[in-house]
């Protein structure tokens, strides 16, 4: 999946960058793929055009999780419960571009419900976000 999206980056002039580890789950592998989807779109679409993009996992403790920062635009901390619901978008002014539909961490909030994990959205001071998904931690066979 990010082989595609890293295409996608390097055309708007995004590095993305991917730090992973050994991170295993239980859930619906297709609902899991559609979280990450809608994250590294999210992390591509709102960003810079000299931005990045980093994809992360990792297992701490009894959770594993999965971690997409990126470099976009400052996000006031207000802002950050709201854009969890459909049809929101950070500011009036990006309704017109076609560029989604304000639905992706509606999406993402929605598969992390059902799969009883935890999401955390950070504003960065510098400018973009920080998502954390924290799953369940499966013993491996």
């Amino acid at each position: 999946m990010l082989a595609s999206r890293r295409r996608q980056a390097a055309e708007r002039g995004i590095g993305l960058s991917e730090h992973l580890t050994p991170a295993v789950t239980a859930g619906d592998p297709r609902l899991i793929e559609s979280l990450v989807a809608n994250l590294v779109d999210n992390a591509i679409r709102h960003n810079r055009p000299d931005g990045h993009v980093e994809v992360t996992t990792q297992t701490s403790g009894t959770q594993v999780a999965l971690t997409v920062t990126n470099s976009g635009p400052v996000v006031p901390a207000d802002d950050l419960q709201r854009l969890r619901r459909p049809f929101q978008r950070l500011a009036p002014d990006r309704h017109g571009r076609g560029d989604g539909h304000g639905l992706g961490l509606a999406i993402v909030d929605a598969v992390t419900r059902a799969h009883r994990a935890t999401l955390t959205t950070d504003a960065r001071p510098e400018g973009g976000l920080s998502v954390t998904v924290r799953f369940a931690q499966i013993s491996q066979p």
